[in-house]
């Protein structure tokens, strides 16, 4: 591909639901602009985009591909993102270095939940020009009208058709150019123009009096040529629009089939004449990393280089790859870079112009533009790297939801156990939305992630990656036990086997302790009967009792225990004979302190449409969860309710039946509560199953 400048270039997200069709879209521009010499399919795995052995097996995208055409004098860089929501931490990190958004929209479908999603992610991240493809123009039952009425209800904004469709459903054959009041006719990777034919001359016509008057609004000398009723040219129509979409007064609507390579056209025509160059495109928030002083940033062509990573790939073949975008300056291969959040230098050995898996050197990148470079050894990414190394201003890190779903990760073999942490590191190098971590209370190895798919695609990729094989089970849940009521007894540890014997005796009162603490010890003993030197050993044999309940062996939290009598021997105590002890009083006297089951509650944050309030009502009812209340936010409606986290590990994927994808939800610790005494029973149960088979 050819040099070209910071104004010739064009960064333009692909986005939309899953299965609207976004792959399928770029796949067709490719073959159009003869970047590609077949046009693959998603469904026969030979796109350029879905390379990923996960995607083809699944059969749509994981992962956020960067598509680089070549149309006329511009370089377009399409982003294509996933649809799903597992993976929005992918696709929010990549829109953010977009300068355009264009929604991919299933003719039949319509407007679905994806493209609300991803309105909402382009309206947080200040990705402001866009524009709607109707895809699958060729479909049964599709329908150009009522999608175009959708998209203005949806995005708030005046939605105005640029092209109508030549028939609709099977008698789809091409599209009209309202600009040029022509029909489009794309046949053969060649595209000409026609006349109208009658049919199609009267609602060409009355669509292009509407697309005039909508490109004159934001424009005095075209609203007063408007309004005298003098014609528009193209190129003054064309002007308009830019104004417009910029200022984000109105939404063009396209009408196409990638399947059949119609439309295609007219849309690179909007993205070339209607989107923005980077310099006028989203701007880069930037956080100085001492003072927190902000402040926001466009590409532009002078001064030191500087380079934002917005997406890192981990390759069993070409290892570690960053994905940046040229935010300041020219970048050239072989430069050296200081990486500002982590405080080292990196050298771009080769800079990579990339088209989905395939890489090509290239010598320089100009402002404004994408590319990748190879094996950089401190970059994560969210990372800003900068020629000026004094510079203090790095780039605010994108905000990503929490992730919601939790499992506990099962290594297939020992070997695989001690690979897990390293394997999944270079994963979550990666990907910022997905965690590992250590929970010892209930001693598992614990994955959260953005749903199910999530950790699903995380683990075959471990597979493929590291060679690690392990499995998703349910976590275990960390109860708690405490007590009651007040109680005391003695705990006496008496061994004698010939020579110096083991002897410890001490007498203790556990009471409940309130509030949030967890343990308190008091040395209640006078008078000498136990040495004080043997405090601190009744005091560990406590802690370490506590560790496993006398319920179900959980550890035991919120008591208070008062060491205050029993005796010693003057040759024969020690201080492990008072830590032994000590946990022998626990285990005597906690059965008759009224002891009790905790579980963990979380506060459950879900934000659905209105129409599904009943449903998700009653299943956290079902759940044993407890409602606090409801509020709108915005079109939505947001309730809050504390729910038992046991209740909650299948609730991703019950919420997304419940509501057909549109509902979203977080969920954060909040306190521990008594179980129901059914419940307990089961807990005590089920504990003491599995202390009899390990």
């Amino acid at each position: 591909m050819k040099s070209f400048e910071t104004a010739q270039i064009r960064n333009v997200a692909l986005v939309g639901h899953s299965g609207a069709g976004k792959t399928s879209l770029a796949e067709a521009l490719l073959y159009a602009q003869k970047v590609t010499e077949r046009l693959g399919r998603v469904d026969d795995g030979t796109t350029v985009a879905d390379y990923d052995p996960e995607e083809i097996r699944r059969r749509h995208s994981i992962n956020a591909a960067l598509i680089p055409i070549e149309a006329g004098p511009c370089k377009i860089n399409l982003l294509d993102l996933p649809g799903r929501r597992d993976f929005v931490g992918e696709a929010k990190g990549c829109l953010r270095v977009a300068d355009a958004t264009l929604f991919v929209v299933d003719a039949v479908a319509g407007v679905e939940v994806g493209t609300e999603f991803f309105r909402e992610y382009a309206d947080e991240l200040g990705v402001g020009p866009r524009a709607v493809f109707v895809n699958k123009m060729e479909k049964e039952e599709a329908s150009f009208r009522r999608v175009v009425d959708q998209a203005g209800e949806t995005f708030g904004r005046r939605a105005v058709p640029l092209t109508l469709p030549a028939g609709e459903g099977p008698s789809f054959r091409g599209v009209v150019d309202l600009i040029r009041l022509k029909v489009v006719e794309e046949d053969d990777r060649k595209t000409s123009y026609a006349d109208l034919p009658a049919e199609l001359a009267e609602a060409a016509r009355a669509a292009r009096a509407q697309l005039v008057e909508a490109s004159a609004e934001g424009d005095d000398e075209l609203t007063e040529k408007f309004l005298e009723d003098q014609p528009l040219t193209e190129e003054e129509i064309g002007r308009g629009l830019r104004g417009a979409i910029a200022q984000g007064r109105l939404l063009p609507v396209l009408a196409g089939s990638a399947a059949l390579l119609k439309g295609l056209a007219p849309l690179l025509d909007l993205i070339r004449e209607g989107f923005p160059d980077p310099t006028a495109g989203t701007a880069l928030t930037l956080k100085h990393l001492e003072t927190g002083e902000i402040e926001t940033i466009q590409a532009a062509p002078d001064g030191p280089a500087l380079i934002y990573v917005f997406k890192t790939v981990t390759d069993p073949y070409t290892g570690h790859l960053s994905f940046f975008k040229v935010m300041r300056g020219s970048l050239q291969s072989e430069a050296s870079l200081a990486n500002l959040n982590a405080g080292k230098s990196e050298r771009l050995a080769h800079l990579l112009h990339v088209c989905g898996k395939k890489f090509e050197n290239v010598a320089s990148l100009p402002a404004g533009d994408l590319g990748a470079v190879a094996k950089l050894d401190h970059t994560r990414t969210g990372d800003t790297l900068s020629a000026d190394a004094q510079s203090r201003l790095a780039a605010v890190p994108a905000p990503l939801p929490k992730p919601t779903v939790r499992m506990a990760v099962k290594p297939k073999s020992k070997a695989d156990e001690e690979k897990i942490g390293l394997a999944f590191r270079k994963l979550i190098d990666a990907d910022p939305t997905l965690h590992l971590a250590r929970d010892p209370e209930v001693r598992q190895t614990i994955l959260t992630g953005m749903g199910d798919g999530h950790l699903d695609v995380a683990v075959a990729r471990l597979k493929e990656i590291a060679k690690v094989e392990v499995e998703l089970v349910f976590p275990k849940v960390p109860y708690r036990e405490t007590i009651t009521r007040t109680a005391q007894g003695q705990g006496k540890y008496k061994k004698q086997s010939g020579g110096r014997g083991q002897y410890g005796d001490c007498w203790i009162r556990f009471e409940p302790l309130g509030g949030d603490s967890e343990f308190e010890f008091e040395w209640g003993i006078v008078g000498g009967v136990i040495p004080t030197k043997y405090q601190p050993s009744v005091e560990k044999g406590l802690i370490e009792a506590m560790e496993h309940g006398v319920l179900s062996g959980h550890r035991t939290v919120g008591l208070k225990a008062v060491c205050y009598d029993g005796s010693h021997h003057s040759v024969d105590s020690s201080e492990l004979a008072f830590k032994v002890a000590a946990s022998l009083a626990f285990k005597n006297v906690l059965p008759n302190a009224g002891p009790v089951i905790l579980e963990p509650i979380y506060l459950v944050t879900v934000t659905i449409p209105e129409t599904y309030m009943g449903d998700v009502m009653g299943d956290l009812n079902g759940r044993r969860g407890r409602i606090l209340g409801m509020e709108a936010a915005g079109k939505k409606q947001l309730i809050k309710a504390q729910v038992p986290l046991a209740e909650m590990f299948t609730y991703s994927r019950d919420l997304r039946s419940m509501t057909r994808g549109s509902g979203v939800y977080e969920m954060d610790f909040d306190h521990y509560e008594r179980v129901p005494a059914e419940l307990q029973e089961k807990i005590i149960a089920q504990s003491q199953v599995a202390a009899e088979t390990t």
